[in-house]
């Protein structure tokens, strides 16, 4: 699973703070946020997977925007686009006009000013303007209580004020990585793959634009300032 963490308060001096759990097999190959798309997506910076050339989340300085996909439930399998073109393309106003042709998803956009996410689950398709405050946004989807991780970490996320507090609340509260309440997380697939929380990303839209990365999140994560 991913999970992203939101404040959204247009008006205030930052009127996002967005923090996101990359869950993944850890022996797929990526490379961390930088420019990685000169020609369709000028200027957007962001980690990209290897294997399919998209990515899972990507910030748009100039135009102060922040765009994240989740995976939602599994589908029947077919030929389907990369979920990891989406958020390029919500970030340069090209998404497709049928977004049912992907895997099901979460699509996040947000500004300083909107927030907005798309849900496919494979049978309806959710549109929606998601009003101010603290929203966090996991497989199950937006605010999902249905996953044991939002009941936790929503009294957390509130009490969570600057910077500092978002890096601890990334710690993962101590839980253990097998949890069904984690939000760092380690595990062994039943294919006998590694998977887990590969990697976390902390954005804010305040008077000036802040990305911080870390690779491996957990309590001793190292933080680097990629803008």
């Amino acid at each position: 699973m991913c999970t992203v963490l939101l404040r959204h308060r247009p008006g205030t001096p930052c009127p996002l703070l967005l923090a996101a759990v990359r869950d993944e097999f850890l022996g797929r190959p990526w490379d961390p946020p930088a420019a990685h798309w000169p020609q369709e997506a000028p200027g957007i910076i962001g980690g990209r997977d290897r294997i399919a050339g998209g990515t899972w989340l990507a910030l748009d300085p100039g135009r102060r925007a922040v765009a994240a996909v989740l995976n939602g439930g599994p589908l029947p399998p077919a030929p389907r686009p990369s979920r990891g073109e989406l958020p390029l393309a919500a970030l340069t106003g090209r998404l497709p006009a049928d977004l049912t042709r992907y895997d099901a998803f979460h699509l996040i956009l947000a500004t300083d000013t909107d927030l907005r996410v798309w849900s496919w689950d494979g049978t309806e398709l959710l549109d929606r303007e998601v009003p101010p405050g603290d929203h966090i946004v996991v497989n199950d989807g937006l605010d999902a209580a249905s996953d044991p991780l939002v009941p936790h970490f929503f009294p957390l996320l509130r009490k969570a004020d600057g910077r500092d507090d978002w890096v601890e609340l990334l710690a993962g509260d101590g839980l253990a990585p097998t949890d069904p309440r984690a939000l760092i997380l380690r595990m062994r697939a039943p294919d006998g793959r590694d998977y887990g929380s590969s990697s976390a990303a902390l954005i804010a839209l305040g008077e000036r634009v802040r990305y911080d990365f870390a690779v491996d999140p957990g309590p001793s994560a190292r933080w680097d300032r990629i803008i």
